[in-house]
């Protein structure tokens, strides 16, 4: 099986019409290969567009070079652990230190109370001081920290930026207050893109909090075209971070001509290069709820 991965989510009007019942639309669109890494040599000519059956006409193919504002959300709950020092903190700085030129990160813990421990800035340097302070502690509130980072991260984002979330949590009990629609809910009106990495060696969790925990990073995943990975040991950390990493730098800005007032873009994208497959989020998709999947299942999404 090809395994380029590439996902796209609709960000809106992004031209003015090119002729009278047409408009321009924009797609962001992320390449990665076989390895999870991101692909730097497609052009137009490799790319071609169906909606609703229709083949769609590409006005525009480059690479999308608008900077990112992220929040970072790091489980520091008891559960954590050993884990948040030999593994956690050095793999979350790696990530902060990839971020794509221009990028700005905010922190976000989530043991015992989701806190924002360092506000947005462009300082790669700053994170490995403000993590080094936090003890684990407490339970997780990872989905509250969901709900706050967004929030934060739509009043606090730069206009033009593209809003990206990455969590990394681990499977131990879960006390958050908000519910998992609304979790959900309040992540996909505020967040461009989601990834997330739950981390399957905690103790103390139980099955309806895992399958709660799950259902928000898959289904934000799947509504913005990003990731949700399940890991066995913390120390693999690093290397799905790695990954992360590669999905935010993997950008494409694709242009294309359509019909204005659609309902519906059930949207085909495809590259015309060896093994590749395309990988559509499901707000352009048919499938636009996905299923409630099982706790700790390992594989991405």
């Amino acid at each position: 099986m090809p395994v380029l991965a590439l996902a796209a989510f609709l960000l809106g009007q992004a031209a003015p019409t090119t002729a009278p019942g047409t408009e321009v639309r924009a797609l962001t669109v992320i390449l990665l290969d076989n390895k999870d890494q991101e692909v730097t040599d497609v052009s137009p000519s490799d790319v071609a567009l169906v909606e609703n059956g229709v083949s769609r006409d590409i006005v525009s193919f480059k690479p999308d070079r608008r900077p990112l504002s992220v929040a970072v959300l790091v489980d520091t709950s008891a559960a954590v652990g050993s884990s948040y020092r030999l593994n956690v903190v050095d793999a979350v700085v790696g990530l902060v230190a990839r971020l794509p030129e221009g990028s700005r990160y905010a922190l976000w813990t989530t043991g015992d109370r989701p806190t924002k421990v360092r506000d947005f800035t462009d300082d790669r340097g700053a994170a490995a001081a403000a993590l080094r302070m936090v003890a684990t502690t407490g339970g997780n509130y990872v989905l509250d920290a969901f709900d706050e980072a967004s929030k934060d991260l739509k009043k606090s984002g730069r206009e033009g930026d593209r809003a990206a979330i990455v969590a990394v949590s681990f499977m131990g009990p879960e006390f958050s207050s908000v519910d998992k629609f609304r979790a959900a809910e309040v992540v996909q009106a505020n967040a461009d893109l989601v990834l997330s990495i739950l981390v399957e060696a905690a103790e103390g969790a139980e099955r309806e909090t895992l399958t709660d925990v799950s259902y928000v990073m898959d289904r934000v995943a799947h509504a913005t075209g990003g990731r949700f990975d399940t890991i066995l040991s913390p120390m693999g950390l690093d290397g799905a971070l790695r990954k992360v990493s590669a999905h935010l730098r993997s950008a494409y800005r694709l242009l294309y001509a359509t019909v204005p007032d659609l309902k519906k873009r059930d949207l085909d994208l495809r590259v015309a290069r060896k093994d590749t497959k395309v990988l559509l989020p499901a707000a352009t998709t048919r499938e636009a709820t996905p299923r409630e999947p099982p706790p700790a299942a390992p594989g991405t999404r």
